[in-house]
């Protein structure tokens, strides 16, 4: 006689394997679906958070500059014309904290005003820069393979981008406001006074959002510019800051156009060397840049002394005085 028992268990443990090496396959796409999945989420909130910083910065490219108090302005109203302009604040006095205090809370408190999403603001400013901001992160990978990326393209990229470095802007900013004083220039001082204000605004608002954000940084194949993956990619620093400094040159000397092109020019340049330089996604330079921007457009409309040369400032100045009528307040532009 044969015996099939030895049969049927190959049979038995084969269908077994087989069933085994079928679950484990489900497994494997379902475990890729997911991280596909969170990989899609994650870009989906870096969107959104990407929507709240525009918004924020909207807010301040809109021009909502802290109203100041009626005496105060009433009193550079009726300053006598040959005398001289009240003197800038020293940056060693407290005034100065308080008043550097103030701006970070306008900055950071901005997305949570009503006022920031009026239909003025969002149709101007936060609907492009949304638009703008998604479909560069959506295109990442593209863009960053434009360039051919040679070692001497690298090498010399890195060597202009130190134009842009917070210890270069800070030289050329402070060096302003120093040679101002020495030579009596109250525009140049307040020139060189108003970049490092918006330098040390922009450090610290691209350094809270790195460590926010960690996006990884380029060129490697096996990076595929996550957020939130322990890197400082996004947004570029070094654009930021060179935008905010050339814009305060360029609204202090708006009358001259070769600063305002000279200005910007060379913070292009640097936005544009940290593409090339493979230490940025086209991404990270746009939002820097655009940043950089509103945060020097906004120390700027805040801080300008009126009296001084430059980019015109809306304020509303109230003017009090009597007539037959009565007592009349007149708000002047």
């Amino acid at each position: 006689m044969f015996s099939f028992a030895p049969a049927r268990r190959g049979l038995r443990l084969n269908a077994a394997t087989d069933i085994l090496i079928s679950n484990c396959k489900k497994e494997a796409l379902i475990s890729s679906n997911s991280t596909i999945s969170q990989q899609s989420m994650t870009r989906f909130v870096a969107v959104i958070l990407i929507l709240i910083t525009s918004f924020s910065m909207a807010s301040l490219a809109a021009g909502q500059v802290p109203a100041q108090g009626p005496s105060s302005q009433n009193s550079q109203a009726e300053q006598p014309p040959g005398q001289a302009a009240p003197p800038l604040p020293n940056p060693g006095s407290k005034a100065f904290l308080h008043s550097f205090s103030q701006d970070e809370w306008r900055i950071w408190t901005s997305p949570f005003r009503r006022s920031s999403y009026g239909s003025h603001t969002v149709k101007k400013y936060g609907i492009p820069f949304l638009l703008i901001s998604a479909a560069a992160i959506a295109t990442d990978h593209k863009t960053a393979d434009l360039l051919p990326n040679t070692e001497d393209q690298t090498k010399w990229s890195r060597r202009v981008s130190q134009l842009g470095a917070a210890y270069t802007l800070a030289g050329i900013t402070g060096g302003s406001y120093l040679l101002g004083r020495m030579n009596g220039s109250d525009h140049l001082r307040e020139t060189g006074w108003l970049g490092l204000q918006a330098l040390a605004h922009t450090q610290i608002v691209v350094f809270a959002i790195k460590q926010a954000t960690n996006r990884e940084r380029p060129p490697s194949h096996d990076n595929h510019g996550s957020f939130w993956k322990g890197g400082d990619s996004f947004p570029s620093g070094h654009s930021a800051a060179s935008f905010a400094v050339a814009t305060v040159f360029a609204y202090e000397y708006r009358d001259h156009i070769a600063v305002p092109i000279t200005a910007y020019t060379l913070a292009s340049a640097v936005a544009a060397s940290r593409l090339s330089a493979q230490r940025h996604w086209v991404s990270d330079i746009f939002v820097g840049g655009s940043m950089g921007f509103l945060l020097g457009r906004y120390v700027y409309k805040t801080h300008h002394d009126p009296s001084l040369p430059g980019s015109p400032v809306s304020h509303l100045i109230p003017e009090f005085g009597v007539s037959r009528r009565g007592f009349v307040c007149v708000w002047r532009l």
